[in-house]
């Protein structure tokens, strides 16, 4: 049974918690704290410093892609996002949580004086003769200053298509684009679906033939060998718009925008898409079909997107079942109901995960895409140059062989990648 902070409480914890508080995935920053209370009274930078690397060896050994401490009025509250969960670990005092604030700041450059404003930076530091690089913002609140930190993992942008999660098809109808290469790119879902990491997976594929690969993104968080990467720099003017047309000069074969997030930007990617250019970019949108709405909102004409947009992929992250631990079973009433809502028969087991130390007893360890995959055909072009609408457009992809999201979350539930919960968390928004 994972600990909560009633079963291990100190006095500063003692204050109607009620959250889980998953002491596990903190153990090196315990072993500071036990430190600290023994000697109370000759604290110096040095302890300050072996909390703060305690804190992201902790982060790190969990996969941690965040670090938040958040001031409350009894403490400062660590937090770490695992897996796309945000999860609390540990409430430091409240001279602990400053000390740790301070000395982040200082290792990013910035005052370590709380200020009235927002601040950002980066830099990387050395965590057990590893370097990591850490995005780090802070912002004054209502009982002080909040930090987050981003934990950079390069790991994550040596994803190769082939390790994405993608399905057969899936991967086959991107496979194929990339056999000839034209037009416009798009991949689509809420803040935190991946979207980034699938085009850098494609970036990865582009890269190693003899063209020009330049990108233009708010900020630039990973730096790849063999790539012209260009920030948006909002104090001098460069917006997503203006870089990606001074990009065109550049005389790039493949252009990667980081977002299209407005009109202008969207003119923009049309443009250097009929330019004849490949243009990567990611937008948000509930669905493959959606995107259609989307660019029109933004004024690009029928005609104009069925001429340029080749493929769009849908996706979302789900959390991956621990392999260790995973055990089939029957399923329960609000499983079944799920089933049921969905025309899908009801199977006679899934997989579920109750925890073991291999996963810190969350039952999940990495996560896994859900795609859906849209390789426009002629037909598909046509109805778009057509104005035809996107429940015609739905109904005939639905028509054909291409899986939807939901599709590719009940084949991962069937097959033990995932849970039932985790597709239901992201069902809602898959429609």
């Amino acid at each position: 049974m994972v600990e909560t902070m009633q079963q291990t409480a100190t006095p500063v914890e003692n204050n109607h918690w009620i959250r889980k508080t998953h002491h596990r995935l903190s153990r090196f920053v315990r072993t500071e704290r036990d430190r600290w209370a023994r000697r109370a009274d000759d604290i110096g930078e040095a302890d300050h410093a072996r909390l703060g690397d305690a804190v992201l060896r902790d982060a790190i050994r969990e996969r941690a892609s965040d670090i938040h401490l958040e001031p409350q009025h009894n403490g400062v509250r660590l937090r770490f996002r695992v897996d796309g969960v945000l999860m609390d670990t540990e409430l430091l005092t409240t001279e602990q949580g400053q000390h740790l604030i301070r000395h982040f700041k200082v290792l990013s450059g910035l005052d370590p004086i709380a200020t009235f404003r927002p601040h950002d930076a980066r830099t990387t530091v050395d965590v057990d003769g590893e370097p990591v690089d850490i995005r780090l913002a802070s912002a004054p609140c209502v009982f002080g200053e909040k930090l987050a930190l981003r934990l950079l993992d390069q790991r994550r942008v040596k994803q190769r298509i082939d390790e994405l999660g993608l399905g057969g098809s899936a991967r086959d109808a991107i496979r194929s684009w990339l056999d000839s290469m034209s037009g416009m790119f798009l991949v689509c879902g809420p803040t935190g679906s991946g979207k980034t990491t699938t085009l850098y997976a494609l970036l990865h594929e582009l890269r190693v033939a003899e063209r020009s690969v330049v990108t233009i993104e708010d900020p630039v968080e990973y730096q790849l060998e063999g790539i012209t990467q260009m920030h948006v720099d909002h104090r001098h003017g460069v917006e997503f718009a203006t870089g990606l047309r001074a990009m065109l000069r550049l005389d790039p074969d493949y252009l990667l925008l980081g977002e299209i997030r407005d009109e202008g930007s969207a003119e923009a990617a049309l443009e250097a898409a009929t330019s004849g250019c490949v243009l990567l970019s990611t937008l948000h949108s509930r669905n493959a079909v959606n995107v259609i709405t989307a660019l029109r909102n933004w004024k690009l004409a029928d005609h104009e997107l069925a001429a340029t947009l080749e493929v769009v992929v849908a996706q979302r992250l789900v959390r991956q079942l621990c392999t260790e631990c995973r055990v089939q079973r029957a399923p329960d009433d609000v499983e079944r109901a799920w089933f049921e809502s969905l025309n899908q028969p009801v199977p006679d087991a899934v997989w579920h995960a109750p925890g073991c130390d291999a996963c810190a007893h969350l039952g999940y360890r990495g996560r896994t895409g859900l795609f859906e995959v849209w390789r426009l055909s002629e037909d598909d072009k046509q109805l778009i140059a057509e104005h035809g609408d996107v429940r015609a457009l739905r109904e005939r992809l639905r028509s054909r062989s291409d899986g939807s999201l939901i599709d590719d979350g009940l084949q991962k539930v069937a097959d033990g990648e995932t849970s039932v919960a985790e597709v239901r968390a992201h069902s809602g928004i898959m429609v």
